[in-house]
């Protein structure tokens, strides 16, 4: 081997241990490495995500209000004379029974008597008029049941290391999804 073969020869070998050590050098991934938990962390590129969306059932309570009818009988004027008429001929009645003070006994109660025929004499007739209707407003609590969609999660397809992969997650992800990773040796 002459001079200029053997200088071709290290140069050959150590341009391919540099080569090596670039090439292994450009295989470590980007992000964070720890060698003690032999994890670390990439940006994976998102290439889809969709929305998981699910029915539920709200139920909130809620005041419904309607006219009810009220009747009621019209009142007319109330006078006071069927009471006195009734006292003064219940008292005349009362007088022609009884003696001596039994008779102020029995004027006295005649006309009691013959003012509460006359009071409810006057009611019955004050409450013959017209029937009248009014409408009164009447309000209940009822529940009340509505359904709404709302958000589940989300569906993120992203690719790692040239394959694709789905994954399930409560906010949707930005143009990259943070992953951890974790080396592991095969078993032999």
């Amino acid at each position: 081997m002459n001079k200029l073969t053997l200088i071709r020869t290290i140069v050959t070998l150590g341009s391919l241990l540099a080569l090596a050590g670039t090439s292994y050098a450009g295989h470590k991934p980007v992000g964070t490495y720890s060698p003690e938990s032999e994890q670390f962390s990439v940006n994976a590129k998102v290439l889809n995500v969709e929305p998981l969306t699910r029915i539920v059932q709200i139920t909130t309570p809620q005041e419904v209000c309607w006219n009810e009818p009220v009747h009621y009988q019209a009142r007319g004027y109330e006078s006071n004379t069927p009471k006195v008429v009734g006292g003064i001929l219940g008292g005349a009645f009362g007088n022609k029974f009884g003696g001596g003070s039994g008779k102020k006994l029995m004027t006295a109660a005649g006309m009691l008597l013959g003012a509460s025929i006359g009071r409810d004499v006057a009611y019955q007739n004050s409450h013959r008029g017209p029937s009248q209707v009014s409408y009164e407003q009447v309000c209940e609590i009822e529940q009340v049941t509505h359904e709404e969609e709302r958000a589940d999660g989300f569906r993120v397809t992203y690719e790692y290391g040239g394959r694709q992969f789905v994954a399930y997650t409560r906010e949707a992800p930005g143009n990259y999804i943070r992953l951890h990773v974790l080396v592991e040796p095969a078993a032999i």
